[in-house]
């Protein structure tokens, strides 16, 4: 499965791959400041940002908020 960037604003219903391939810094927040190990786990392709809070008992929106604060990588091209 090819998951693309998400450019625009994080969703609760955003893949977590989305949003880790559009904004590098989003590994770290999701890592250290959520204790989330998303980067390194294949469900990311397939589970939204809200999905993850949920399993983790995080609030989704809580989660939205902070990885929105993340600024977007430079686009290629």
């Amino acid at each position: 499965m090819r998951v693309e960037p998400e450019r625009g604003p994080v969703q609760p219903e955003t893949l977590l791959a989305a949003v880790m391939l559009a904004r590098p810094d989003a590994e770290r927040v999701l890592q250290e400041e959520f204790g989330l190990p998303c980067y390194r786990c294949p469900v990311s392709f397939v589970e939204t940002v809200a999905e993850g809070a949920r399993l983790y008992r995080l609030d989704p929106q809580a989660l939205v908020d902070r990885l929105n604060q993340c600024p977007l990588a430079e686009a290629a091209g």
